[in-house]
């Protein structure tokens, strides 16, 4: 019933003027006084308004609007005499529109219940939200995004696949939402000479993000055919955060400006993610030396080295990839894990089986740790001495396991059975292990020290707050707000950041974030502007 109501709805609508509804709606809540002009029915509590608000709609919810109205067909005669139309000017269709989403996923919420543990739900629902609520507008997720998928085996890859440089590819980007951050639309032909972008460099550009109205409702329909959980479902903002309308692509629109950032940042693994072994053999080395520079940044009352190899010269083996030691003990062990969650791990209804690979990397990560606390406990020839309280730590560049306890005791379980296979890795080896995102442990050491952090790690692996995320555990905070290590080494990955007080830069709000400490949600409280027209600044170059 819902589901039909809901096409029925977006069937009767013309898709640009829906675009600009969004848009100017997003710009309204980041903060943006003049996107109150462009919808009648916007009074001015909606400026900024926040999660509670009557005037305020989830990002995560206008994305999966964007979706539906692009994969749903137009009704036969739309626009023809006197059809009928969805009004396009006034909050209170986004707003009834949210409502019938809400029922529909509440209705196949139900049905997913009915043979699932609700836990695996909490696990879907985190990775729908928590990626908007955290934010990419922050120094550490962009230079950590560009390390990992635009430097390096993968930065080669790019470039020979594309024809450009990764850093015209993110200028151009850059440029792009700066534009559709001030605008409604920017002509697609505007001139980007004053940037050293050419025309031929933007329309190359222009391939990866951008994509037709026609295009895009193809490629919507296609990636939604399957009906299932609407709000789990692909999205084609993720691909293409950018919209071209008219005759030839002219106007270019983005109903979620937020979306270039993300897709010029974390995104870039789209463009790298068939470069074969050796591009994600590079991309986990530059993960594993990030988080390595990172802890030695950060934990300086601690000492932070690689690994090491130990052992009799006929059977070798390497630590974990980071020890962690403080006076002559190991005191945190740490395995780094690269790889990135597929559209299925992240909300299938069986995620261990749909990304299996994945999953079998973190069990492997935990029999590792766990192997080298056997050799430590006896004394295995070079096995450095651990602490009675050494804590292991898998530190991954995806939510892997974020509120996913099934998923969590699935991989452990696998782990037990490598551990069994190998022998001599007895119970009080196999101790409980903290699974941290890498934002999380940013998070943690930005606003805490090292000793917190270790602490926070304990709770969630085996204290009070067992599974829980480690931004949630770090909550004892000691008021800090340290500055992010590698602020100063934008430039060696993106040459043209070189002022920090530019006009390019100001409008990527890279000067901003790029200074900034902790990860946070600057991308819904900056001042974004985009809606109807007329726009409500005139796009500039």
């Amino acid at each position: 019933m819902y589901r039909r109501k809901l096409e029925r709805h977006l069937s009767q609508s013309i898709d640009e003027p829906m675009i600009n509804l969004v848009s100017a709606v997003v710009a309204a809540q980041a903060g943006n006084a003049s996107a109150l002009q462009a919808v009648a029915d916007l009074p001015p509590e909606a400026l900024g308004a926040k999660l509670g608000s009557p005037y305020h709609i989830p990002l995560w919810m206008l994305e999966t609007l964007v979706n539906e109205l692009l994969a749903t067909p137009k009704a036969k005669g739309l626009g023809v005499a006197r059809t009928r139309l969805l009004r396009t000017d006034s909050f209170g269709t986004l707003r009834a529109l949210q409502s019938i989403l809400i029922n529909l996923e509440n209705a196949e919420d139900g049905i997913f219940l009915e043979r699932h543990d609700v836990f695996y739900e909490m696990a879907r629902i985190a990775q729908r939200q928590f990626p908007w609520q955290r934010g990419v507008a922050n120094g550490p997720h962009i230079y950590r995004s560009v390390l990992l998928y635009g430097s390096g085996s993968a930065k080669e890859f790019f470039e020979a696949d594309l024809g450009i440089s990764v850093a015209d590819f993110i200028k151009t980007g850059v440029c792009m939402y700066g534009g559709l951050a001030r605008a409604d639309f920017v002509p697609r032909e505007r001139d980007l000479s004053k940037v050293n972008i050419s025309p031929e460099v933007r329309e190359a550009a222009l391939a990866r993000i951008c994509v037709d109205l026609a295009e895009a409702r193809r490629l919507a329909a296609s990636m939604r055919r399957h009906k299932r959980h609407t709000g789990y479902s692909p999205s084609l903002m993720r691909d293409y955060p950018i919209i071209a309308f008219g005759e030839g692509g002219q106007r270019l629109r983005s109903p979620i400006p937020q979306l270039i950032m993300y897709r010029y940042t974390s995104g870039l693994y789209l463009d790298v993610v068939k470069g074969g072994p050796s591009v994600w053999t590079g991309i986990g080395k530059r993960f594993e030396g990030y988080v390595l520079e990172y802890l030695q940044a950060m934990m300086d009352e601690h000492t932070v080295t690689p690994e090491i190899e130990y052992g009799p010269k006929k059977s070798r083996y390497r630590t974990p990839d980071i020890l962690v030691s403080k006076g002559p003990a190991v005191v945190a062990v740490v395995e780094c894990k690269a790889k990135r969650m597929s559209f299925d791990a992240r909300y299938a209804d069986d995620p261990v089986a749909a990304a299996s690979v994945g999953f079998e990397e973190l069990a492997k990560g935990i029999f590792q740790i766990w192997r080298f606390f056997a050799h430590a406990r006896k004394a295995v020839a070079g096995a450095p001495v651990l602490a009675a309280n050494c804590q292991g730590i898998i530190a991954t560049a995806d939510s892997w396991l974020a509120m996913a306890s099934n998923q969590a005791e699935d991989v452990i379980a696998n782990a037990h059975a490598l551990a069994d296979a190998e022998g001599g890795i007895e119970p009080e080896d196999r101790r409980e292990i903290a699974f941290c995102q890498i934002e999380d442990i940013e998070f943690a050491l930005q606003t805490g020290d090292g000793d917190s952090f270790l602490t926070a790690c304990r709770e969630i692996a085996s204290g009070p707050k067992k599974g829980f995320m480690l931004s949630v555990a770090h909550a004892a905070s000691k008021g800090l707000e340290r500055p992010f290590p590698f602020r100063d080494r934008m430039h060696e990955l993106l040459p043209w950041i070189e002022d920090p007080q530019s006009e390019l830069t100001r409008r990527a709000g890279i000067c901003r974030v790029a200074l900034r400490s902790n990860p946070d949600t600057d991308l819904q409280n900056q001042s974004t502007r985009s809606g109807n027209q007329p726009p409500f600044e005139p796009a500039e170059d």
